[in-house]
């Protein structure tokens, strides 16, 4: 790396996305959330690492208060990253989508116009590409790629729309791309699908040629192989291989044709919580910071738990801050019992030394809500590597 780059964080959260560029080594000039919970842990988590970014970087005020008082201007901002609230486009949210006061979308793209970085990487969940909502998400894409076509007073979002395809601005423009990645082919020990968009300020060498596709290095078959055909995966947990599950048969079968593909196989939730103490309800663990088991683990209809040899299902805030069923285990026997903080936190990619000094309901809301941070981290230096910045 030649040099630190700078970066905003909207939207931080509980610090998913700030702390993949930062690893990329992106240097946060400011870190803008307005829940109070979350900007307590980015607070706290800032006390403890000053590596991280300064405490007094973090902004606990709504992005578009913090966007008009902000001193930062043009030119000194690097990356614009964040996850703009998703619930009027998610699947469990009340489909709103552009009319929700909940989009903050135009809240980013503000930023966009008023920073002009060299790049921007925004996540979103897939409802965003539903048939549905897609005429908004492109619409969103257009304003990504011609900033300075601003809307005019009370232009509707389609006659906006319909402005910005046919202008030709010959300042700032992006080029935009979007990508659809799944966690668990990139390492991650969970199933979680997001939508990226990742925009490159135009006048950047090499900003044509982003590639159309980011793909993964670790594979459901190398896992399935790793399980069912060679056994390497109990071996590595000193286990004996257990009974071969119904379903997966013909799969198998395949499998020991063709041999194990050339990948990292998928990581489960065994994995991931490796080395941890089994938690203690009501106990917290010596030495292991969030790690206090939680009593009264049970399924109901949706929410079944997720299989310990298995990726966890996507973790999620749910309504009041604590998912249903993605935040349980389901062992061999059908037993159930709650993820702790800290294996949750271990699952969206958090490190052991990242903290969460607030109620359990909240550290899982900001935890459920926040981006992956190796995925954060992987598209931050892909944009560094493929720029040579």
């Amino acid at each position: 790396m030649t040099r630190a780059l700078t970066s905003v964080e909207l939207f931080a959260g509980g610090g998913g996305m700030a702390l993949g560029t930062r690893q990329a080594g992106f240097e946060h000039r400011a870190l803008v959330e307005w829940y109070k919970p979350a900007a307590t842990v980015l607070r706290h988590n800032a006390r403890r690492r000053p590596d991280l970014w300064p405490e007094e970087n973090v902004h606990e005020q709504d992005v578009r208060h913090w966007l008009q008082e902000t001193a930062i201007s043009a030119g000194e901002i690097d990356l614009v990253a964040g996850g703009p609230p998703c619930q009027p486009f998610s699947l469990a949210g009340v489909h709103a989508g552009d009319e929700d006061e909940r989009n903050m979308f135009p809240a980013a793209l503000d930023a966009v116009r008023k920073f002009q970085p060299k790049f921007v990487i925004f996540e979103n969940v897939p409802g965003l590409t539903r048939p549905s909502f897609l005429p908004y998400f492109t619409y969103i894409k257009h304003q990504l790629e011609k900033p300075t076509v601003a809307v005019k007073g009370d232009e509707l979002w389609t006659e906006h729309d319909a402005r910005i395809r046919k202008a030709s601005p010959r300042s700032l423009r992006y080029v935009v791309k979007q990508h659809l990645l799944e966690a668990a082919d990139f390492g991650l020990p969970q199933n979680r699908r997001r939508v990226f968009l990742i925009a490159m300020r135009s006048d950047l060498p090499g900003a044509a040629i982003w590639p159309e596709d980011i793909l993964g290095d670790h594979s459901r078959d190398a896992l399935l192989y790793d399980q069912w055909v060679s056994g390497d995966y109990w071996t590595e947990h000193n286990l004996a291989m257990p009974d071969q599950p119904d379903g997966i048969e013909s799969r198998i079968r395949e499998l020991k044709e063709t041999g194990r593909p050339d990948k990292g196989r998928w990581q489960t939730i065994r994995d991931a919580i490796k080395g941890l103490p089994d938690p203690l309800d009501g106990m917290d663990a010596d030495g292991v910071a969030n790690h206090r088991g939680i009593p009264g683990a049970r399924a109901y209809p949706k929410h079944s738990g997720s299989p310990f040899d298995w990726p966890a299902k996507t973790i999620k805030a749910g309504v009041h801050g604590v998912s249903g069923g993605e935040a349980m285990i389901r062992f061999d026997d059908d037993t159930l019992r709650y993820l702790t903080v800290r294996e949750s936190a271990r699952i969206q990619g958090f490190p052991d030394d990242y903290e969460f000094p607030v109620p359990r309901s909240r550290a899982m809301g900001a935890i459920g809500n926040a981006v992956a941070t190796p995925l954060a981290r992987l598209l931050a230096e892909r944009l560094r590597e493929h720029f040579a910045v």
